[in-house]
């Protein structure tokens, strides 16, 4: 029978790695699949985890295994960023553990991508962008338009949310921001957070929501990061944060709306000058909908914003809608999504083809290429011809 060699660690880096993602130990008992009597026991050294169980809690606690080497614990890692969608006054405790492990692993790639640039020799641009919370909310989503060269002529070629979704992505991009899609986080805890960066903002997203939905939380992070307001958001006016925090995100919401729907454009069909506040069909909203690249109840929003409906008949639709994606949701399900696809969609071409051209130039090994993309080195040349696509 094969030994099972104990690991001599300091029980307090064990404290430490759970304390960090801020689990409590009844949820890391239950994640790690131990008794929560075992796990205070290794916390306290009253037993030693063996070397297999220390690899175990590494992989669960989404940390590297030789941290637990340590003769000492490292600081506790903390979070940049404020959750506004909670009651004001809530500590940043509050947040889900796999949201903090989440944001944790995505500063790190963001980190990553910062030096890979360094060693590259790639000039580094400070994201300049910004706007207050005072101006038009109008005026703020033309200048972004202007400044990511987004033309009406070019949204509309994006016929489906999809390509919409990764064109708005690559164009923010281009802005020095980093762009990434968050893939094991239920909706219910999150769609999305920004923290702002004087080099290369992050923007994340949740992969667990539609295209269209996703583009506008990327757009309403978009706001947050030219605010400099680094934040968690839910995309949803709370009552019960203070005042400030919601005029920011009722802001939030306006740039980004009017950055995906101009109200210019959207005015300028003949179908919103003849068609009654409830005769809005699909026949006439979804053509309208695929110009703009976003779901026709985006687009019925905005007509009740202008009273060009009543609120009973977008209500009554909205759920109609909300029925038709679930009903398209449950299809979908079970699909496989390869490695390649899966990593090109977290990551980003942007982050991906760094990773590659520093590969490429000899300047990290494939090791670290796989440990920085999360995947096998053997799926590389698909995701290469996916880079490229």
């Amino acid at each position: 029978m094969a030994v099972s060699h104990r690991a001599e660690i300091n029980p307090e880096l064990l404290v430490w790695a759970r304390k960090s993602i801020r689990m409590d130990i009844v949820y890391a008992a239950k994640k790690l699949r131990v008794a929560e009597k075992k796990l205070e026991d290794w916390e306290s050294g009253v037993e030693q985890p063996t070397i297999r169980q220390l690899r175990s809690i590494a992989k669960s606690y989404k940390i590297n295994f030789g941290a637990f080497f340590l003769p000492e614990p490292p600081e506790l890692f903390n979070s940049p960023v404020k959750d506004f969608r909670r009651h004001h006054g809530t500590t940043i405790s509050d947040f889900h553990p796999e949201i903090y492990i989440d944001l944790r692993n995505n500063l790190n790639t963001r980190e990553i991508a910062v030096e890979l640039e360094s060693e590259l020799g790639e000039r580094q641009v400070q994201f300049q962008s910004s706007c207050t919370i005072e101006e038009n909310p109008i005026d703020v989503a033309k200048r972004v338009r202007r400044i990511i060269g987004m033309s009406f002529a070019k949204q509309k070629t994006a016929r489906n949310s999809r390509l919409a979704f990764n064109m708005w992505r690559e164009l923010i991009g281009s802005l020095g921001c980093l762009v990434l899609q968050s893939t094991k986080i239920d909706l219910n805890e999150m769609r999305g957070y920004s923290v702002y960066f004087d080099f290369k903002p992050l923007l994340v997203v949740n992969r667990k929501d539609s295209y269209s939905a996703r583009t506008f939380t990327l757009l309403h992070e978009l706001t947050h990061i030219l605010l400099r307001s680094s934040g968690l958001c839910d995309l949803h006016s709370n009552t019960k944060m203070s005042p400030h925090e919601q005029r920011l995100e009722v802001f939030c919401n306006k740039v980004a709306a009017q950055i995906l729907v101009p109200d210019e454009y959207l005015l300028s069909y003949p179908a919103v000058r003849t068609t009654g506040p409830e005769e809005w069909t699909d026949q006439i909203i979804s053509p309208i909908s695929r110009d703009f690249g976003v779901s026709r109840e985006v687009i019925l929003r905005k007509l009740l914003d202008h009273n060009l409906t009543t609120k009973a008949f977008y209500e009554e639709n909205r759920e109609r809608y909300r029925q038709d994606a679930e009903a398209t949701k449950r299809k979908k399900q079970g699909g496989f999504v390869t490695p390649a696809v899966d990593t090109v969609s977290s990551k980003g071409k942007q982050f991906v083809s760094l990773v590659f051209d520093a590969m490429n130039s000899s300047l990290i090994t494939s090791n670290d290429a796989s440990d920085y993309l999360g995947v096998k080195a053997k799926h590389f040349s698909k995701i290469e011809l996916s880079v490229a696509s």
